[in-house]
Formats: C-alpha cells, sequence, structure tokens
C-alpha cells in the first residue's frame, strides 16, 4: 500500500486559523499524527481524523510557546509562592483520550474514534443465543 499524502490544500481550508503556521511545520506534524491515527480506510472519517489530529498537535505547541502548555485542568493555583495543581485523568480514562480532551479538535477525534470502532462481537455458544455483547 503507497503512504498516503497529506491533503494540505484541505486542511488549510478547514483550519484558517493555521493560516499562519508555515508548511514547513505543518507537514512534520501530519507525519507525526499519522502515527496517532489509522488511514488503513477502515473508517470513512479517517482522512478527518487525521486533519483534526493535526489541528490538535498544533495548537498544543501554539498553547505550549505561549506559556499555555498545561498538563491537565487546574483544580487549584496560588499566587505567593506560586503554585498549581492539575486534575488527574478521570479513573477509566485512558492517557490517550485525556491528552485528546485538550483542544476541541482533540474532542472531535474522540467523538469519532467511538463512532469508528468496532461493534460488539458474537462470543460462542449455539446460534438461536447469538447476540451482541
Amino acid at each position: 500500500m503507497a503512504d498516503p499524502v497529506f491533503d494540505l490544500d484541505a486542511f488549510r481550508q478547514a483550519y484558517p486559523q493555521f493560516d499562519p503556521v508555515p508548511d514547513e511545520t505543518v507537514l512534520p506534524t501530519s507525519e507525526a499524527a499519522l502515527c496517532l491515527v489509522s488511514q488503513d480506510g477502515s473508517c470513512d472519517c479517517d482522512p478527518l481524523m487525521w486533519r483534526l489530529m493535526v489541528a490538535h498537535m498544533l495548537a498544543l505547541q501554539q498553547a505550549a510557546e505561549s506559556g499555555n502548555g498545561a498538563g491537565g485542568p487546574v483544580t487549584a493555583a496560588s499566587i505567593d509562592k506560586v503554585s498549581v495543581t492539575f486534575a488527574a485523568p478521570p479513573v477509566g480514562t485512558s492517557a490517550y483520550k485525556f491528552w485528546l480532551f485538550k483542544t476541541p479538535y482533540g474532542s472531535q477525534i474522540a467523538a469519532m474514534l467511538a463512532r469508528c470502532a468496532a461493534g460488539g462481537v458474537y462470543v460462542g455458544g449455539l446460534p438461536e443465543r447469538s447476540a451482541f455483547r
């Protein structure tokens, strides 16, 4: 199978807020994003998820560069003797999903992943007892 090609024009059209980001930054980010989302054609949303992942990663990078690269939701803060406390990921939430929910783009990816995930499976037994579990 040929390597997938990132549609830079579609990305620029969908996310004009990243127009100031040079192609020399977007394209390597798209290569890294490809490691985090599938492009095997198993879901119609694969190209859109790839573009969303690039937007997610660029948004996180911009936040970090502006000093807002927080590790999660802030639960407490102090001014004197500077102190900040971040919330831990909720129980049952994977680190990947917690990371995705840091931007609106990642939240969209999480929703699409849930939609494209495999459904239930038949687990043994008699045919008349077959069902999704």
